[in-house]
């Protein structure tokens, strides 16, 4: 028996643990302290035995924009995870027990606004000089992230971290370092009527997000 199995069947025990039949009570627990014992299984790890670590790739290797990293807050938030990222291959690492769908919600989250970002320069910017583009394209986006920030949030709640996500924030990433996101509109002027219209556009071209449950009653996400 591997030790992933070993977890699974601790975690049976424990439940078979709390049955109301005394026998079968302590039955399941001497099980369970044999095979931690047997497999070297402490307390922590079966408390983090529910707890996934799921990576979304990210838009930057190093720095991403500000703008994305309110947008992996939101959705970490949302799912009640953790979030770290990775410089090098450039991932957002999402923690927790809904890391999975966190990581799904991010990717496909990224990969409208996106687009949409591409839409509206194509359409709207084509004229303006490159860092004039990037930089209303990211108002642009900053809107287009907070407008779907409500909609995450009301599909999905915004319940805490539980206690074991942070037992395995403790032991797998005790040495995090502080990192910066790249705001590009930081010393730039965000009251223009030019940046008013700008967030505006982004604002109306997130309302077309819509957020469902997934088939079958599952706890998953789809996008339209």
């Amino acid at each position: 028996m591997d030790h992933k199995k070993a977890l699974e069947k601790i975690k049976k025990c424990l439940r078979l643990a709390a049955s109301s039949n005394p026998h079968e009570a302590a039955a399941a627990m001497r099980q369970a302290r044999a095979l931690m014992e047997k497999y070297q299984v402490g307390e922590t790890d079966v408390l983090m035995a529910d707890v996934q670590e799921v990576a979304a790739r990210s838009g930057s290797k190093v720095n991403p924009t500000q703008w994305e990293a309110n947008l992996a807050g939101t959705v970490a938030r949302a799912y009640s995870c953790r979030i770290v990222f990775i410089a090098g291959p450039g991932n957002w690492s999402f923690v927790g027990e809904m890391a999975e769908v966190a990581g799904y919600a991010m990717t496909l989250l990224l990969r409208q606004v996106r687009q949409a970002r591409r839409d509206y320069i194509t359409t709207k910017l084509k004229r303006c000089k490159t860092a004039s583009k990037t930089k209303r394209a990211d108002m642009f986006c900053d809107a287009w992230v907070w407008e779907v920030r409500k909609k995450v949030r009301e599909f999905a709640g915004n319940q805490e971290p539980s206690a074991a996500v942070e037992a395995y924030m403790q032991k797998h990433h005790q040495d995090l370092q502080a990192g910066s996101a790249v705001d590009r509109n930081a010393k730039t002027g965000t009251n223009s009527a030019r940046a008013f219209n700008d967030a505006m556009n982004g604002t109306l071209a997130a309302q077309g997000v819509q957020l469902n449950h997934g088939v079958g009653g599952a706890e998953q996400l789809a996008l339209t």
